[in-house]
């Protein structure tokens, strides 16, 4: 069995080269961690011995990152965030955790998904309030002092952390009045026929995955929409085909109401994350955690 001391040496480095890091020196260092600056110094050192590269460059008036030594900050970085953040979580579970949390979402994928997930949140943590806005949206998060929002799609604001909450399944469904009116399409060359119900508005392809090739398909019809609700809406109503993800279609598929067009078809998933900065309060860690936990493995 391996002896434990030698890893505890090397992550007591890592927080110490993360305050370094974040102190701007060794001095101010030593002094935030009640050390001696040899004392940092040879934690420093001895880090580089083992990782087999120089990580700072330093004298006695300066101190600066070698590009090793930037890459492999941000790995102790995170670690000291992520011990602090733990060591914080269970001084909340000594007291009942109080405060507010101000999160968004959007109306259909928040009233299906993530408002079963807030109501057993505030059966758990009856204290902290919650400040539910319900918008299709990007709002801006520092502008309107929110704390989480969940998000469709890949994160293009680096300022900001995204977590991926769920990976939805998707697929392309319509009406059966629909597909007896324009008839099914039997390949999916047919499809570029048939109406959409586009979403969003300003749609005008689809890519999907075909024996093992990706197809692109151009999808027009007189129906656009910015919201999954009409989306759903339109499609039952007999308006077109639309790719729908699967908290949507499989009870409506289930009971008949809405058929699955050429199965065979793989369409992506969709991808929904929980988005926050990069530093949150106590009482908004807490409902991160629990969706992450809750939603992100199905249970709601």
């Amino acid at each position: 069995m391996n002896h434990p001391a030698p890893i505890l040496d090397e992550l007591r480095a890592m927080a110490i080269f993360a305050t370094v890091v974040r102190s701007g020196s060794f001095a101010a260092a030593a002094r935030a961690l009640g050390l001696s600056r040899a004392v940092v110094s040879h934690h420093i050192g001895a880090l580089e011995i083992k990782l087999g590269v120089p990580l700072a460059q330093r004298s006695t008036r300066s101190f600066s990152l070698t590009p090793a030594g930037e890459a492999f900050r941000v790995h102790c970085e995170r670690m000291l965030d992520e011990a602090n953040d733990g060591i914080r979580g269970m001084e909340l579970l000594r007291a009942e955790p109080r405060g507010e949390v101000r999160i968004t979402c959007s109306h259909h994928f928040g009233s299906k998904r993530i408002m079963p997930a807030l109501l057993a949140f505030r059966r758990r943590y009856p204290a902290i309030r919650l400040h539910v806005a319900m918008n299709d949206a990007n709002v801006d998060l520092a502008q309107h002092g929110i704390e989480l929002a969940v998000r469709a799609g890949p994160l293009a604001d680096s300022a900001l952390v995204a977590r991926r909450l769920v990976r939805e399944p998707t697929m392309l469904c319509a009406s059966p009045a629909y597909l007896r009116r324009y008839r099914a399409p039997a390949t999916v060359d047919e499809l570029e026929q048939h109406r959409w119900v586009l979403y969003p508005p300003a749609q005008r392809a689809l890519d999907v995955r075909v024996d093992g090739r990706d197809v692109q398909i151009e999808v027009k019809g007189d129906v656009a929409t910015d919201s999954a609700v009409a989306r759903l809406a339109f499609v039952l109503a007999g308006e077109g085909i639309a790719r729908l993800p699967a908290y949507d279609a499989a009870a409506l598929l289930a009971s008949g109401e809405l058929v699955h067009v050429l199965p065979e078809i793989d369409t992506a998933a969709l991808e929904i994350y929980l988005v926050h900065s990069k530093r949150v309060g106590p009482s908004a860690r807490l409902l991160r955690d629990f969706l992450l936990d809750s939603v992100g493995d199905g249970v709601f």
